[in-house]
């Protein structure tokens, strides 16, 4: 233990500490930064990929060098004055390296070792001087925000920045911890320094991985369980640091395992039945190429495409390509769901637990899980070793954050966590450069709006720029989104119609996956009303004779209106309605996440494979038209964009059953629209304004008029031999412009919100091609969103409320189109228990939370 006055003239200089009862324990600058260095360097042997194009040890060294340096600003007085809580002048050291390297002032005041070693420095790489200043920005800007010669250190006070780095009397000489660091990178690295290595291309492109592998680094390298602070002047800080390094890339599951015997993994083994055409694709038969670093595979719901995806990773690590998996999802609820079938198979693909990847991350805040264990942040001071549940803290760490989850070596998640690696937020690179060893598995790929469309195109794109593999997955993806993404011509509409189907495309071609079992003829029936009391007897009447009935709806309103209309029906008996813990309810997505998770699980127990026959009724939203798996007789909907109506459509017949009623052995949809044609409700401005959430939920009216269209004509489609020509004919761009002429003013305004999204997602990206020195971002520290529209209000209850399904709910989602304006939210939220729920208020307004979710009070 040293105190604040020892830590500041005794001549070594902190870099991290801790204030304790007894003074403050310290870590010494050059242990850090060289604890950073081995780390980086460790990660640079580790990887399997080469996206940095280093041929050479020397090479690497060079980088961990570099790395050693990322912290070289920490040694400014103002930053060391920080160890006493009362100076009255400190500083930061971003910026402030920054100085070091750019003042007029400070060039001549330089240690000569240091000015030496940068002049050596600028023939490690192919641009120079320019290159090298560039790498050591990328460095510095460590902490998650690049950083810039002009406009951050401008605004950071510019030339004035220098006088942090003069001496003081009885103080600290920075000059001397900057000469001090310059001696470590030499110790440390000595192979750097070789004059016979080949010169660096640092592009801009490697200068931001090389800046996300910092940040990674500095991670792992600031963690005391890895990395303890020194125990005392005798130790060998680099033997122990080098063996530090490994050890924390083996426990957090950034080393991969030994190489992988060819043919290991078994399909029948890991997914316990055999193959069929598609999932024989990506098990055997597809080569592991370049050309397939990209692939599309487009085919039916319940096709088996997650298996698929599973055997084309377990090929993939098994070749050394990859060295984990990231599967992306469109929605928490579907990760939450898919994550029981991802650690299932991988326990079984890997059932020694030193040679499988661990841990299996469910990564959505909320909810994380590590190999089937919820974890729960850790209390303020307690441990992760301490918690009761016994798992060891070294394996969580990548679990810790959300910043970190990438880092896991298989992971379940949403798509917005693969997005931040390519938007302007914090640690965006570090999230990338982890990302680069995954396959990178996206699902349900044609839900994306124009935004999310634009942002996983640049995300494809950087992905492959790391060498990383992507896999894209979809019921049927459009012409247009696909030639997008494989960067390709449009085809035109009857060309696009006549596409395989199931097809697997990669870089170069698409191919016919061939015959696919459970073709389906689906039945299809239209109610020209939105009215509860058109459909409520046809319920009843399917109820009676035995069916059980999937009714899927819009808006949250029409789902709660049309159970609470059943309910009220003489005809219908509370046995048939969908109850979780006994208690009747919907399902949707405004239910807290405590009684999602239970309302979830209580779909797949009723709704599920194998489960028992007998008639009932399940009413929600759009939380029911994916991830959970539902088997059902009859199906009625709202109208919905095709691609989204065959999602729901195939929760028909989803599994083979030995009973179904007699009406129902074919499976049948019921389609709810509005009494007028869809043109009716065209504004002034052109905006669709219809009910059902026509033109607010799904707001392209073109797609919805082609739906109608195409559809109204036909008593049957069949499944999935139809999927490409309807798919085609509601989104192809030559269909919209087939439409009468109504439609015209709606397709203007549509042409500029979608304008205006492209301008938002080409602002929300990082620019790949300006170096580091010059980057800086615009948007002055506002975040980047994944998708438009306003997220929900998420507060927190002054105290956990009992849920109508018995669980303790601690915190409420609040729609923002229901909540007050924002500059109105409070903090906390003090709620009133009643009768089967809680009540609560927002500035004026009052809530209820029921067997219904949240609801107005007025509701």
């Amino acid at each position: 233990m040293e105190d604040a006055t020892c830590v500041l003239q005794g001549g070594r200089l902190w870099g991290k500490l801790r204030r304790e009862p007894r003074g403050i324990a310290i870590h010494p600058l050059a242990d850090h930064c060289l604890d950073v260095a081995l780390v980086l360097r460790a990660l640079l042997d580790t990887a399997r990929a080469n996206p940095l194009g280093l041929t050479s040890p020397a090479q690497r060294d060079r980088f961990a060098v570099l790395a050693l340096l990322h912290d070289l600003g920490k040694c400014n007085w103002g930053f060391q004055a920080k160890s006493d809580p009362r100076a009255a002048l400190t500083a930061g050291h971003v910026v402030e390296a920054i100085a070091l390297l750019r003042s007029p002032d400070l060039f001549e005041r330089q240690p000569p070792i240091f000015h030496q070693m940068l002049k050596a420095m600028c023939s490690w790489f192919v641009g120079g001087e320019s290159e090298l200043l560039s790498m050591l920005v990328a460095a510095i800007a460590h902490h998650g925000r690049p950083v810039s010669w002009e406009h951050d250190y401008d605004r950071a006070g510019g030339d004035d920045l220098a006088r942090w780095w003069r001496a003081r009397p009885a103080g600290v000489d920075p000059m001397k911890g900057v000469a001090q660091l310059t001696r470590l990178s030499k110790v440390a690295f000595p192979g750097a320094f070789a004059s016979d290595a080949v010169p660096i291309v640092a592009t801009p492109a490697a200068q931001r991985l090389f800046s996300g592998l910092v940040m990674l680094a500095d991670w792992i390298g600031s963690d005391t369980s890895f990395f303890p602070y020194r125990g005392n002047d005798n130790e060998d800080r680099l033997a122990f640091s080098k063996q530090a390094a490994q050890r924390a890339l083996s426990m957090i599951g950034l080393s991969p395992a030994a190489p992988v015997a060819r043919g290991r993994f078994d399909f029948y083994d890991t997914f316990g039945f055999e193959p069929n055409r598609l999932q024989q694709l990506l098990t055997t038969q597809l080569s592991v190429a370049f050309d397939q670093r990209l692939l599309l595979v487009e085919s039916e719901t319940g096709s088996g495409k997650t298996e698929a995806a599973l055997a084309w990773f377990l090929r993939l690590y098994e070749a050394g390509e990859v060295d984990g998996l990231y599967f992306a999802l469109p929605t928490r609820v579907a990760a939450r769901e898919l994550y029981a079938r991802v650690l299932k198979s991988v326990r079984r693909a890997f059932p020694d637990e030193d040679g499988r990847p661990s841990p299996v991350l469910l990564a959505v805040p909320g909810y994380v899980r590590a190999d089937g264990e919820r974890i729960l942040p850790p209390a303020e001071g307690l441990l992760w070793d301490d918690q009761p549940d016994g798992l060891r803290r070294e394996r969580l760490w990548a679990a810790e954050r959300p910043k970190r989850f990438l880092a896991a070596p298989i992971v379940v998640g949403t798509i917005d966590q693969a997005l931040l690696s390519v938007l302007q937020v914090k640690h965006a690179l570090m999230r990338s450069v982890c990302l680069d060893r995954h396959l990178l598995v996206v699902d349900e790929v044609h839900a994306s709006d124009t935004y999310v469309r634009e942002l996983l195109g640049a995300l494809l794109c950087r992905h492959a720029a790391g060498e990383g593999w992507s896999l894209l997955l979809s019921a049927t993806l459009g012409e247009s989104s696909r030639a997008s993404y494989f960067g390709r011509e449009m085809q035109p509409l009857q060309e696009a119609a006549r596409r395989p189907y199931p097809s697997l495309t990669n870089l170069n071609e698409e191919s016919a996956v061939g015959a696919m079992p459970k073709e389906k003829q689906v039945d299809v029936e239209w109610l020209d009303t939105l009215a509860d009391e058109a459909v409520v007897p046809r319920v009843a009447e399917a109820l009676a004779q035995g069916a059980r009935v999937l009714v899927v709806c819009n808006t949250v309103k029409r789902a709660n209106s049309l159970l609470k209309a059943l309910e009220a029906d003489g005809s219908v008996p509370e046995s048939m309605l969908f109850a979780c813990a006994s208690v009747r309810s919907p399902h949707h997505g405004r239910f807290a996440r405590e009684d999602r998770e239970l309302l979830d699980a209580a779909v797949s127990t009723l709704w599920g494979r194998d489960t028992p026959d007998g008639p009932l009724v399940l009413v929600g939203t759009q939380t029911l038209e994916q991830s959970l798996d539902i088997d059902a007789d009859w199906l009625v909907t709202d109208l919905a964009p095709m691609d989204v109506l065959l999602q729901r459509i195939g929760r028909l017949h989803r599994h083979e059953r030995p009973y179904r009623p007699a009406p129902f052995i074919r499976p049948r949809v019921l389609i709810r629209i509005p009494e007028k044609p869809l043109a009716d409700y065209l504004q002034k401005d052109g905006r669709l304004r219809a009910p059902a959430g026509l033109g607010w939920v799904y707001d392209d009216g073109r797609t919805l008029a082609c739906t109608v269209q195409t559809l109204r004509p036909r008593a049957s489609i069949g499944l999935p031999a139809d999927n490409r020509s309807l798919v085609e004919a509601v989104t192809h761009p030559q269909a919209w412009a087939a439409l009468d002429t109504a439609w015209a003013p709606h397709a203007r305004y549509l042409e500029g919100d979608r304008l205006a999204d492209l301008r938002a997602a080409e602002t929300s990206l990082m620019d790949a091609n300006v170096p580091f020195g010059e980057w800086h971002w615009s948007s002055d520290g506002a975040r980047a969103a994944t998708r438009l529209g306003a997220a929900a209000l998420d507060l927190p209850l002054s105290r956990p409320m009992r849920s109508p399904f018995g669980a303790a709910v601690e915190r409420v989602l609040v729609p923002v189109h229901l909540a007050p304006p924002p500059e109105r939210w409070p903090e906390t939220v003090t709620a009133t228990p009643i009768e089967g729920g809680f009540t609560f208020c927002i500035d004026s307004r009052k809530y209820r939370y029921t067997r219904f979710g949240l609801e107005p009070d007025h509701a």
